[in-house]
């Protein structure tokens, strides 16, 4: 029986394919006017699918040696850039750790030699700017985007004039599409994504003989097994940064709430569902280890505390696990536990282009790179985050990496993945209850002085 065709082997025709038709164009057997063989004809060619000629002849599309004549071809117009272009790449910095994005990178500048990319890491404080004008003023080709900064761009109603319509990746996970859809138009695309979970140190519950985490796990449970495993002035039983936008609003997506807005849009937040949740929020902690509420500057913390074994459970992500690669110690991973319901939040990170970026082409091949199923599979064979694509998020080849024994778990627990955006509310609203409630968590004003500052920030509209 004949295998398949090994990833090389793919890599090396489509290689051949783009180096053979450059080399012609360059030396002149191609002309400028000269059409290229069909689409068909290529793939049949050098045994490629029609999908892999068309990525190739991306690569001469970016670098203006070829053009698409609709409904007759693909026409030479001339040896055109080749020489090098300078691809303005804004990106989080956490994903060099969540993706070796800059080994990545390094992979797409030897495939690419025409094309220099200039990074660009991007702070949070980016995008509380003027979208339009900040896109216009440094010029990015590509950036990454997740969901709460996708709506800096929703917020002002002019998405589509400043990103450009993408055509979705086959084989990406549906649900991470709708979030990054406007109007029927996808304008970022999905790249990575994780759900809330609860990792625990294995080697603390055999010491205190207690029963691994399972899906059935409420808040009070965790609550009773953390008691058992804090330590005073060694170890706390839970950990996690309460105030972070991926983790206090757990406990409302899981009490089901879901807001009303008055006549004027604005937000009604005086139900019990909201107010159950936020009293739980900091009732979690009473008894247990009261400063952990913030003690915490950001959500590395609790990876941090967990490494040194300082805290037995974790609120954390897939994300964040790349944190845990050279742990000393065994541990695993849980659904997250529930209080009403049984809901995590899901957070994704995607890929967007700029309308007006002057190398659009040369941007789309960055983009079909890190869509690519050669990079996919470089994502999940070599970290323990999740692509987007799921023929490669659901990998089961041989592993080149320790990871949690239960790292497929995400799989059972799609049912459970929410948005804050299904509370019917923004990024900015829930930012606003989370600076007032900075107090309420710090046990510095009591639940009914914070609850009223809230409704009289959201009636000035005091947002921010």
């Amino acid at each position: 029986m004949i295998g398949k065709p090994s990833r090389s082997t793919f890599r090396t025709r489509l290689e051949e394919m783009i180096a053979s038709l450059r080399h012609n164009i360059v030396t002149g057997k191609l002309q400028p006017g000269d059409y290229l063989p069909s689409e068909l004809m290529l793939a049949e060619q050098y045994n490629l699918s029609k999908n892999s000629i068309r990525k190739g002849l991306n690569q001469l599309l970016a670098q203006q040696m070829i053009e698409k004549v609709p409904r007759i071809g693909t026409r030479v117009i001339g040896t055109g850039l080749f020489e090098k272009l300078t691809l303005k790449f804004g990106y989080y910095p956490t994903l060099t750790s969540e993706v070796n994005l800059l080994q990545l990178v390094d992979t797409f500048k030897k495939q690419n030699p025409h094309i220099e990319l200039h990074m660009i890491p991007l702070s949070s404080s980016y995008f509380t700017l003027n979208m339009q004008e900040v896109m216009e003023r440094d010029g990015l080709d590509v950036l990454t985007l997740n969901l709460q900064n996708y709506e800096a761009f929703t917020d002002t109603g002019v998405v589509e004039e400043i990103l450009e319509p993408l055509q979705p990746r086959e084989g990406v996970y549906p649900f991470l599409l709708r979030p990054f859809t406007r109007a029927g138009n996808l304008y970022v695309q999905p790249f990575t994504f994780s759900p809330i979970i609860l990792g625990y140190n294995k080697d603390h519950f055999r010491e205190a003989n207690l029963q691994e985490p399972d899906s059935s796990w409420s808040w009070e449970d965790v609550q009773r097994t953390a008691r058992v495993l804090t330590h005073k002035n060694e170890r706390f039983g839970l950990f996690f940064h309460l105030q972070s936008i991926n983790r206090w609003p757990l406990f409302l997506l899981q009490n089901k709430v879901v807001f009303d807005r008055d006549e004027c849009g604005k937000l009604r937040v005086d139900n019990e569902p909201f107010r159950e949740s936020m009293r739980l929020s900091l009732q979690l902690f009473e008894g247990l280890n009261p400063e952990s509420s913030y003690l915490s500057e950001q959500d590395s913390d609790c990876e941090m505390y967990f490494v040194q074994q300082k805290a037995s459970m974790i609120v954390t992500s897939y994300y964040s696990l790349n944190h845990l690669r050279k742990a000393g110690f065994d541990y695993d991973i849980a659904p997250l536990p529930y209080s009403e319901e049984a809901r995590t939040q899901l957070v994704m990170i995607g890929l967007a282009l700029n309308r007006h970026s002057n190398h659009k082409q040369a941007a789309q091949v960055l983009i079909d790179f890190l869509l690519s199923d050669e990079t996919q599979l470089q994502i999940r064979s070599h970290t323990l985050s999740l692509p987007s694509v799921k023929a490669f998020a659901e990998w089961r080849g041989q592993e080149e990496m320790s990871r949690p024994s239960r790292f497929m778990m995400y799989r059972d627990i799609i049912p459970t993945f929410r948005l804050y955006s299904d509370m019917n509310v923004t990024f900015r609203e829930l930012e606003t209850m989370r600076r007032i409630f900075k107090l309420y968590w710090a046990r510095l004003d009591d639940f009914e002085t914070v609850f009223r500052r809230l409704k009289e920030a959201l009636q000035q509209d005091e947002l921010g």
